[in-house]
């Protein structure tokens, strides 16, 4: 346990490196970061953004800057998208 302390104190301020990074491919989606959620749970603010965390994840997930042409990219998008309609109106329910 005396061992993982410093090595613990050493690592804090790399977690600060991605506190509110952006998706390394990019993403469509508006104020998606990959960051925490900073609203309370069960508000719809915390809900909208967990649904544009879902989106971008799903986008970031599927996507292929390299490779996938636009087309690929627009289909991929249009799922994504149903995924954080989603993940919004599970949130919702959950928060009721």
């Amino acid at each position: 346990m005396r061992i993982l302390v410093p090595v613990f104190i050493a690592a804090l301020p790399l977690a600060a490196c991605n506190a509110s990074a952006p998706y390394p491919n990019g993403t469509p989606f508006a104020s998606a970061r990959v960051s925490a959620n900073p609203y309370r749970p069960g508000t719809p603010q915390f809900c909208r953004q967990y649904a544009r965390q879902t989106a971008a994840n799903t986008y970031e997930n599927r996507i292929d800057r390299s490779e996938d042409g636009f087309g690929v990219r627009a289909l991929t998008q249009q799922s994504a998208a149903r995924d954080g309609d989603r993940a919004y109106r599970r949130c919702l329910q959950r928060g009721r």
